[in-house]
């Protein structure tokens, strides 16, 4: 068993999240006087595609000239900055590759977000997907995935055509490959999954994220990389033509210069850095779930990496949750019944789009940002009864929630209305004043909702007539939901080889960036259609780039 299995043994997002440290919602404040960037003032260079001020130079860590570095502590031809997923997935393919290979970990154990990580995006032409299927030990959803221009389409199309053409392609062509690493350290399935609404699938490995981790590590080990945690990198140092050539880190509490042919920088995006999260997702509400690997997620990584001459992609997008109450745990039955498909409405009341889509797929789709980052679920005495009798309806959280019925779920309403997390009224008139939607607007949408229900079509948005029932039998409840997520999505640009661009577009020798430090992968939304689409690309980019660095290193030579 490798350190790391030593030192999470038995720790999974299942245990994690119904354990003692999880405490539901944490709120925005509870990050507060955690990481943060720079002194703010520097001149406006760019905006991004919210029209946010892109301040890259109030944001940046300047680099090191190697000739100001000092002698190097250690070489290597790769260094990789950031022990979860891709970074881990990057340095054990390096190594695998003949690669000398030194991992830096900020924190004392390596992982990162594999902790909450379930299922891994990957599609049927992977050999896991194929040798295992028939294994009846396995639990097999799967479906065949589309062919390749299916995936690059639908991968184009949901970003609107805005994501880097060149990274869809490479990663549609080549997401089999790190499975198959991964499989054939050792990796094996506990669940082959289908997609919800893509032509895709995904994998949850035995151990889920800690178990698929553990592999890499394993194999990283056993490639020779040397792996050094509490060991943060504070600077990118450059060499005279202006290529970066390793960086400054602390180790064993010293500045120490690691240098290196090729870096790559994987550190897990911004959602532990308050002033960044104030600044390009103001309003996201709180961070979904939070466990030890956040507190390393302050964007030092991208903030080095802008210090080196790249530039930001779309910082403002985050990945979303679908349990958004505020102050309300998980999978607690307010949770559930807030993510129940019956009528979503924004504060003017006006109805949102296609209830039975996921919660995150009605936050980005249907343009909460647009209304000011709130909307509430209105659900009748019926909808009570049912969810208190039958099954559970939302697709969000299938593999990870129960669907089971409520039984109690009339006096978890009542308990929530006496906190102030659920509003009730007699009359749709009497639930709006409590809740803060327009009345007026309100009742219209009501009306033309429940005629639609009882006609059993939604002429509207084309709801699944299975989930349309009439909301009108009183007392009637509603939540306010705030759109909560899980995590930062983009860092700064790179282009189809994981390599990190400057502002003309042109890379910058020998730097790459993966996982949630690089961007043009999400560029409008988060691809939630398929399982694990967050690590499924971590994964891809950190095994992609040491293909690429392989390359760049061998033409040095």
């Amino acid at each position: 068993m490798t350190r790391y299995a030593k030192e999470k043994k038995g720790l999974t997002r299942r245990t994690f999240l119904t354990g003692a440290a999880f405490t539901g919602v944490a709120t925005a404040a509870a990050a507060a006087g955690l990481a943060g960037c720079a002194p703010t003032g520097a001149e406006e260079v760019s905006t991004d595609r919210a029209g946010n001020a892109a301040q890259t130079s109030d944001l940046a860590i300047a680099t090191v000239p190697v000739a100001e570095a000092g002698e190097p502590a250690r070489e290597c031809d790769y260094l990789v900055i950031g022990g979860g997923n891709c970074g881990m997935m990057s340095a054990a393919h390096a190594g695998s590759l003949g690669l000398s290979t030194i991992l830096l970990e900020k924190s004392s154990v390596t992982g990162g977000s594999s902790v909450g990580t379930e299922v891994t995006m990957a599609f049927s032409d992977c050999k896991i997907m194929q040798e295992c299927a028939d294994d009846p030990n396995v639990i097999n959803m799967s479906q065949p995935t589309g062919t390749y221009d299916e995936l690059y389409t639908y991968f184009m199309m949901h970003n609107s055509w805005e994501a880097n053409a060149e990274l869809v392609s490479n990663y549609v062509k080549n997401n089999h490959r790190q499975h198959d690493f991964l499989y054939e350290h050792g990796a094996y399935p506990m669940m082959l999954l289908p997609s919800l609404d893509a032509p895709g699938g995904g994998i949850m490995y035995e151990g889920q994220g800690v178990g698929a981790f553990e592999v890499m590590q394993a194999a990283a080990e056993e490639y020779g990389v040397e792996i050094i945690t509490s060991a943060p990198a504070t600077a990118l140092v450059v060499d005279e033509a202006g290529a970066v050539a390793g960086a400054l880190a602390k180790i064993d509490n010293e500045s120490a210069f690691v240098k290196a042919k090729a870096v790559f920088v994987g550190t897990g995006g911004f959602s532990n850095n308050q002033e960044m999260i104030e600044r390009y997702i103001p309003g996201y509400g709180t961070l979904a779930w939070k466990n030890d690997a956040h507190l390393a997620h302050d964007g030092d990584g991208i903030r080095m990496m802008l210090g080196a001459g790249a530039v930001e992609s779309d910082l403002s997008l985050a990945q979303p949750s679908a349990s958004s109450v505020e102050n309300v745990a998980w999978d607690t039955p307010i949770d559930k019944a807030a993510r129940e498909p019956y009528v979503w409405v924004n504060a003017v009341g006006k109805r949102l789009g296609n209830e039975k889509w996921s919660v995150m797929d009605v936050m980005f789709k249907v343009g909460i940002k647009e209304n000011d980052y709130v909307y509430f679920n209105v659900i009748d005495s019926a909808a009570v009864e049912r969810m208190a009798s039958e099954p559970l309806m939302t697709s969000a959280r299938t593999v990870l929630g129960s669907s089971d019925p409520v039984p109690d779920m009339a006096e978890a309403l009542e308990q929530g209305v006496s906190d102030g997390t659920v509003f009730k009224g007699e009359t749709i008139e009497e639930l709006a004043a409590a809740a803060g939607i327009d009345a007026e607007g309100l009742a219209t949408t009501m009306n033309a909702y429940n005629k639609m229900a009882k006609a059993g079509e939604d002429t509207e948005f084309f709801k699944d007539p299975a989930a349309l029932f009439p909301v009108d039998q009183p007392p009637f409840y509603a939540f306010r939901l705030i759109p909560s997520w899980y995590s930062t999505l983009c860092g700064v640009k790179i282009n189809g080889k994981i390599q990190v661009v400057n502002g003309q577009g042109k890379p910058i020798p020998g730097l790459y960036a993966g996982g949630l430090d690089s961007g043009e992968f999400f560029k409008d939304n988060y691809n939630h259609g398929f399982s694990g689409g967050c690590s499924g690309y971590s994964y891809f980019t950190g095994f992609f780039a040491a293909d690429q660095v392989k390359e760049y290193i061998d033409g040095l030579q």
